[in-house]
């Protein structure tokens, strides 16, 4: 998912923020302030509490995604990362299911975490006396996780793709009908649609808020759904146009993609004649530094630009370029599926084939859309 920062890694997997979960931060801090400040707690500590809740959560949704990622995992398929967005996390694996029990495992081992985790806050909240009426802080923090985990789960387990009780509905549709396209398409649909309802029931919150001036909604409630629906309702259409599109790439490799007739020049050359003979006249951006067929690196228009140009005339390809041992490169049997997420996450608009050190040609956003198109086109 672009976008988004990198935080570190959780055994072995990455973890991101995308910037749309600094929203839910904002908003779950903001309402967690507001009910501890008509508690009538000191400021310093209702925002203390919004905060603390917020990080909590991000927690809790970290652990969230893990649950699914290590199921993945223990069923053979790898985990590139974890990324937190608006609707709360996803975690990027490298293949889909290959069978519904799979996929059924998956989807719900991510809410059970989430209840089970809303379950153990509340449980400690009554434990410690949350319920009695000289209840802390403390206890107040216990119950708001409780209530956040809780909803986690069950806004988790709606039936609509991509949410997790999305693919709960596409596993058993795909255990009946034995189609993986067509129970994605159902379960996409059924996301789209309460997307929608979301997000009409949203405009209904802000219409009524304004009609009547008070009732459980305000007005931030009704903006909020509108919102949380129609990213849902765009993302479940995006989700199946992903899988359209996995099904278009299977069986393409680097090999089948490449283009051979891609520009390579030597360490050598003068950035001057780089730009003068190479750059202006064919509008190209990157280009392979190789001597005699021996991959160097690579040199593109941001490493130009970094050299003053009074310089250009005395500064080489070689002394700027991109070394190889730091270039994304794939093998000529890489698939190119994972062609394509290696140009979207580190956004390449091409990426060199080598194999043994020789650069044997260059798979680029084109190629392999243009082999794509040809494999539709001539599928049965």
């Amino acid at each position: 998912m672009g976008g988004s920062l990198r935080l570190g890694k959780i055994l072995g997997i990455e973890i991101r923020i995308h910037y749309s979960w600094f929203l839910i931060f904002a908003l779950v801090s903001y309402y967690i302030y507001g009910d501890f400040q008509r508690a009538d707690y000191y400021f310093a500590i209702s925002l203390l509490m919004g905060l603390v809740a917020s990080l909590a959560l991000f927690a809790c949704i970290v652990a969230h995604e893990l649950a699914h990622s290590l199921v993945a995992m223990r069923n053979g398929i790898p985990v590139r990362s974890i990324t937190l967005f608006i609707l709360g996390g996803v975690a990027n694996i490298s293949k889909e299911a290959e069978r519904p029990k799979t996929e059924m495992l998956m989807a719900i081992a991510g809410p059970s975490c989430s209840l089970a985790l809303g379950l153990a806050s509340g449980a400690a909240w009554f434990a410690t006396g949350g319920h009695h009426e000289d209840a802390t802080a403390f206890h107040g923090l216990l119950f708001w996780l409780a209530t956040l985990n809780l909803s986690l789960g069950v806004f988790n387990l709606l039936p609509g793709f991509p949410m997790d009780g999305g693919r709960v509905l596409r596993a058993v549709i795909w255990q009946i009908t034995r189609n993986y396209r067509k129970a994605t398409r159902i379960a996409s649909v059924v996301g789209q649609v309460i997307g929608w309802l979301m997000a009409g029931a949203g405009v209904g919150i802000v219409i009524a808020y304004f009609a009547i001036g008070s009732g459980p909604f305000d007005i931030f409630d009704g903006f909020y759904f509108v919102l949380l629906g129609w990213f849902l309702s765009s993302i479940a259409a995006g989700s199946y146009r992903q899988v359209e599109w996995r099904e278009a790439m299977q069986g393409i490799t680097a090999a089948s993609a490449m283009v051979s007739d891609f520009m390579t020049i030597s360490p050598d050359m003068s950035l001057m004649r780089l730009v003068r003979d190479y750059i202006q006249p064919n509008r190209y951006r990157s280009f392979v530094v190789a001597t005699e067929g021996r991959f160097q690196g690579v040199v593109n228009v941001e490493n130009i630009r970094k050299v003053p140009q009074n310089r250009w005339d005395t500064t080489t390809a070689g002394s700027v370029m991109t070394p190889a041992g730091k270039v994304i490169t794939v093998a000529p049997e890489e698939e190119g599926i994972n062609i394509a997420e290696k140009m979207e996450e580190y956004r390449l608009d091409g990426i060199p084939v080598v194999r043994d050190g020789v650069v044997l040609g260059m798979v680029t956003r084109n190629s392999l859309t243009r082999v794509m198109q040809m494999r539709t086109q001539f599928s049965t």
